[in-house]
């Protein structure tokens, strides 16, 4: 799995699909401007960030950030959507 680093965030560079076939269990985090701006002063969200599994673009200014600085990221996934993807993605799963 490549990670794309923009100020001190490393972020999967995963697709929506490549994480659901990838992940077992974990924390997930989906990073944002915002997410970015406090995590430059917050010393325990900064903490909070490291205990993450996973950190999932979840900003289109992210991605073309991402994109400007030559390491693109393969896709934004939106923390809102990635809960009714992962119920659709494993709906027929009966271990889940």
């Amino acid at each position: 799995m490549s990670i794309v680093k923009i100020l001190n965030v490393s972020i999967d560079n995963l697709t929506q699909l490549e994480f659901f076939e990838k992940l077992s269990s974990g924390i997930v985090f989906t990073p944002n401007v915002d997410h970015l701006m406090k995590l430059q002063s917050d010393r325990d969200f900064f903490t909070a960030y490291q205990s993450a599994n996973y950190k999932l673009c979840d900003s289109k200014i992210l991605f073309f950030v991402a994109k400007f600085l030559g390491t693109p990221i393969k896709e934004k996934i939106s923390g809102s959507d990635l809960f009714p993807a992962f119920y659709e993605y494993h709906k027929n799963n009966e271990d889940i």
